[in-house]
């Protein structure tokens, strides 16, 4: 994934989710465990290095700080299927 972004996350905005661990995501369960992707919004690119669980139809990514991913929670993605592919919102820790 290279050196990680640390751009603002602009909230309330879907990103287009466009690789999960290095590849094209599949299925939701490619966000389960601990995982990483790239998402983008416009000119806003973040990459998000956590864990994730599925739930029903979606997957929550605690992003957690740091390359490895070994820091403290920074906040929560949800990622949805879309016709798309997938996309990844910032939501707020429940």
């Amino acid at each position: 994934m290279g050196e990680l972004r640390e751009e603002p996350v602009v909230s309330g905005r879907e990103y287009s989710v466009d690789e999960v661990r290095g590849r094209p995501a599949a299925e939701l369960e490619d966000f389960e465990g601990e995982t990483s992707f790239h998402a983008s919004h416009g000119p806003h690119e973040h990459d998000v290095v956590g864990f994730g669980r599925v739930e029903d139809d979606k997957a929550l990514v605690h992003e957690k700080q740091g390359p490895d991913g070994g820091g403290r929670d920074v906040r929560v993605w949800q990622v949805t299927p879309t016709a798309q592919g997938f996309a990844a919102e910032h939501i707020p820790k429940g």
